[in-house]
């Protein structure tokens, strides 16, 4: 692999035909996780005689960093796409003495 292709792909990430798939079983434990907890809040927040209102600021943050997550997982995906074709497009332009003395 060449030095510009590594520095094209993002560190820490295997894709293509044989990249192996990740194991999905550490998302399904954050989100069981998450949900257990998220019902226990409710439990106790009902079983203080509060009013469930209580978890809607809770819930709001949660829903605003998730929304901010996604959008900025997005975002650096663009930014390495931008890049990778920076590098790319480098490497297919002939040096200056290459293209003199053709």
């Amino acid at each position: 692999m060449s030095v510009h292709a590594a520095l094209a792909r993002p560190a820490g990430t295997s894709r293509g035909r044989h990249a192996k798939p990740r194991p999905a079983w550490p998302r399904v434990a954050g989100r069981a996780v998450f949900l257990l907890s998220a019902l226990a809040a409710a439990v106790v927040v009902v079983a203080a005689g509060w009013p469930l209102l209580v978890l809607a600021v809770p819930t709001g943050a949660l829903l605003l960093v998730a929304a901010s997550v996604a959008k900025l997982r997005t975002a650096a995906g663009k930014i390495d796409t931008i890049f990778a074709e920076e590098l790319t497009g480098r490497d297919a332009l002939p040096e200056p003495a290459e293209r003199l003395a053709s």
